[in-house]
Order: C-alpha cells, then sequence, then structure tokens
C-alpha cells in the first residue's frame, strides 16, 4: 500500500486493499468464533487481560468514542473518528463521523462494510479468517496469543496465531481498553484511542440496519477468488 494512497476501514483488525477491489486482512477490534482457535489449550495466564476480559463482559452493552490514525514511520497519513457500539463479542458496530461517514457492523461472523460517499457495500465473513480481530483475540484460548503481558502493570501485547501480528494493548485504572496499536503488512502503523465509555447502555432495535442506496454497488468478498 503507497503512502500516497492511503485508506482506512474497519478498525482494530480489519486492513483493506484495493486490487482491484477490498481484500480483507484483518487489522480492528474485532470474535468468540467456534473453531481450532478455541480448541487448543489455555493461554499464558495474563492477570491485565483478565481483567480486560472482565470489565468488557461487565460493561456490555457498551458505547465509546474513538479516534484512528494511521503513520508511515512517524507521519500522521490519515486520521479518522467516531463512535463504538459494543453489544457482545459477536455484535459490534464502528461509526466513522468524521472526516467521512463510514459505517462497519459485524454480526455473528459476518459483516458488513457501507461508504456512502463510495456508494459501495463490502460484505463477507469471518470463518476464514481466525484471529486479527481485537475482540476474538481478547478471548481466545489459544495458547500463543500472549505474547508479553507483566505481572504488574495495565499493558500486554496480544499475538494474532494466524500471521503473528502483534496488538500492543494498554487499559486504564478501571480496566477498559483505551489504546491498541498494530502494524500492517505494508508497514503502515495504526493507532487506536477509546475514550468517553459509556456501560450498560440501551440498544434500539434498528441500530444495527442499514438504509443501502439502490445504485450502491455491493462488493461479495465471499465470491472474491483467492
Amino acid at each position: 500500500m503507497a503512502a500516497g494512497k492511503t485508506e482506512t476501514g474497519p478498525p482494530l483488525g480489519y486492513e483493506r486493499r484495493r486490487t482491484p477491489i477490498f481484500i480483507l486482512f484483518a487489522a480492528v477490534l474485532i470474535l468468540l468464533l467456534p473453531g481450532p482457535l478455541f480448541l487448543r489449550e489455555m493461554p499464558l495466564d495474563c492477570a491485565a487481560l483478565n481483567r480486560a476480559r472482565d470489565v468488557l463482559m461487565r460493561m456490555q452493552p457498551f458505547r465509546a468514542m474513538f479516534v484512528q490514525q494511521v503513520y508511515y514511520d512517524d507521519d500522521l497519513a490519515v486520521e479518522e473518528e467516531g463512535d463504538l457500539l459494543y453489544c457482545g463479542p459477536q455484535r459490534v458496530k464502528w461509526t466513522y463521523r468524521r472526516p467521512e461517514l463510514k459505517i462497519f457492523i459485524l454480526e455473528n461472523a459476518r459483516y458488513r462494510f457501507f461508504e456512502p460517499e463510495a456508494r459501495q457495500l463490502t460484505i463477507g465473513g469471518m470463518e476464514e479468517r481466525q484471529g486479527g480481530w481485537i475482540w476474538q483475540l481478547l478471548f481466545s484460548k489459544d495458547a500463543d496469543v500472549v505474547e508479553s503481558c507483566p505481572q504488574s502493570g495495565s499493558e500486554m501485547v496480544l499475538k494474532d496465531p494466524h500471521d503473528g501480528t502483534r496488538f500492543h494493548i494498554r487499559l486504564d485504572r478501571q480496566n477498559r481498553i483505551v489504546r491498541v496499536e498494530h502494524m500492517d503488512s505494508g508497514g503502515a502503523r495504526h493507532v487506536y484511542v477509546l475514550s468517553r465509555y459509556q456501560e450498560r447502555v440501551e440498544v434500539d432495535e434498528d441500530e444495527f440496519s442499514l438504509e443501502i442506496p439502490p445504485d450502491t454497488e455491493i462488493v461479495n468478498m465471499d465470491a472474491e477468488s483467492p
């Protein structure tokens, strides 16, 4: 991915490239899927990870504000912001508000990524991707998922067992995730900052619905050839 053509999209474990259309890499957040990832031995005991899991379970459904930044070397290439709605490990919604509206929805191992300005809807499944989505890694039982975890502290490093991507995670004093950083396959550094948490929020029935204009291009990643 060239620095001059930086694109961002769904956060915390999802990377996209045009070849000529999106190909799923797995950068943000995402999730407790059944499969081999959860049939292996328990990961290295990590107090910070255990606390983060407990807090996520206690707070849901919750909302938070996020800022997503993409760096090449030390140069900030892209900055976006919006809000996150977390209704459980398989129901997550990221709404980008600035600089343009984009919506990423993950439900039951399926995702929808809508870009109104580009008039494009990308859909696909997570079955072929067992790691990299941050929420999934947080609950993974894979023995290799925890790479670093100081016994006393609020930081840890989780490693995607699929491709080795490392996610540096920082917690606040309430053990909520406030910062995630990782490098993508193109050498870009992604930083996500979460703030202004609202716990146990009410969720409207249509919160995960999308109104798609009839002239929207639909990109089905399930139909993409390898």
